[in-house]
């Protein structure tokens, strides 16, 4: 598991069609165009993008990872092609769908974990957190191993590599839910902990506090005018076996 955290990217459009007009539906992905000013985003590189618009406060959070650059020449922009692995949120789009996201205070990260759920300790990545709880990814069977990991389980969590304002210890949580198929798994902070209140509390305001260093594009005309999307020729994409 990669210890280099994704690129924090923003993505601002002034309605739902504009932002439906950027986003390519190609053998079950989906592929936009992120435009840059300068040059920074590298072939390869995990990306996390939050899209939103100005006509709402709702926004939606997708994970990928940049497929290829595309400096400025003659005609075209300056700027990176990202995958994401599915469709879901083009197709909310094209079915109509008039919000983004349900918002429930969650802040969206990629920190990596050290999942200890007793013995044998395993390598998660936190996709977002809450005063609540957290999601992880990566609690698949090879990695727990022996380890019986249900709901109901206790586990402590340390980041690791951390470094200010991200505290390291973030104390123990319960497992409220775990796919195995998928290694995905919620954990709920155990508050009645002191310790786990304050270490959840940094660990919020650490995690806003990085998006708002995130490199961000903001849609402007005349692109997406009478329909007409400004970006340049979306490169080839292999297909899934």
């Amino acid at each position: 598991m990669e210890k280099q955290p994704a690129v924090l990217l923003k993505a601002r459009f002034g309605d739902l069609s504009q932002l439906q007009n950027h986003l390519r539906v190609v053998d079950g992905r989906t592929v936009f165009f992120f435009r840059e000013a300068t040059s920074r985003l590298k072939g390869g590189e995990r990306v996390v993008v939050e899209f939103s618009v100005s006509s709402s406060e709702q926004m939606s959070t997708l994970r990928g990872a940049v497929l290829g650059r595309v400096e400025a020449g003659e005609g075209t922009q300056t700027g990176a092609w990202i995958e994401f692995p599915d469709a879901k949120l083009a197709k909310r789009l094209e079915h109509g769908t008039t919000k983004l996201a349900r918002q429930h205070q969650r802040v969206s990260c990629d920190l990596l974990v050290e999942v200890n759920p007793g013995r044998r300790p395993f390598l998660a990545r936190m996709m977002d957190v809450s005063m609540g709880g957290a999601r992880l990814l990566g609690a698949t069977a090879s990695r727990v191993g022996a380890v019986p990991l249900r709901a109901g389980a206790t586990v402590a969590l340390k980041l690791v590599g951390a470094e200010p304002p991200f505290p390291s210890d973030l104390g123990r949580a319960d497992v409220v839910r775990i796919d195995p198929s998928s290694g995905e798994m919620a954990v709920r902070w155990l508050r009645s902990d002191a310790e786990v209140r304050l270490s959840s509390t940094k660990l919020i305001d650490a995690a806003r506090r990085s998006w708002t260093q995130a490199q961000e594009m903001i849609h402007a005309p005349p692109c997406c005018r009478n329909g007409h999307v400004l970006d340049p020729p979306m490169p080839s994409l292999k297909r899934r076996l």
